[in-house]
């Protein structure tokens, strides 16, 4: 699992919905709807914890076991990158 402490970029809007969460990405046009794991590591995602950590939380949040909650993450975490969600600058 990586390192990276990864962050939503900045001119994105965010609403929790039902129990979902909603990324609305205007640059790109796009709403993004999150399911509630999905959703859980993108509330996480503040930029001072890492993928282990956020893991590590959705371990405990969800009582899951440890390889469930990092697989989890690590697939939310590569989708976010994908759609471009996720803040490139290091810091």
């Amino acid at each position: 699992m990586t390192g990276d402490r990864p962050r939503p970029r900045p001119d994105l809007s965010v609403r929790a919905v039902e129990g979902e969460v909603l990324v609305l990405d205007r640059a790109a046009n796009q709403v993004h709807q999150l399911n509630v794991t999905a959703g859980f590591v993108w509330q996480h995602c503040d930029g001072r914890r890492t993928a282990a950590q956020i893991a590590d939380a959705l371990t405990r949040a969800f009582e899951v076991d440890a390889q469930m909650a990092q697989e989890a993450v690590r697939t939310s975490l590569h989708r976010f990158a994908e759609l471009g969600l996720l803040d490139d600058a290091r810091g």
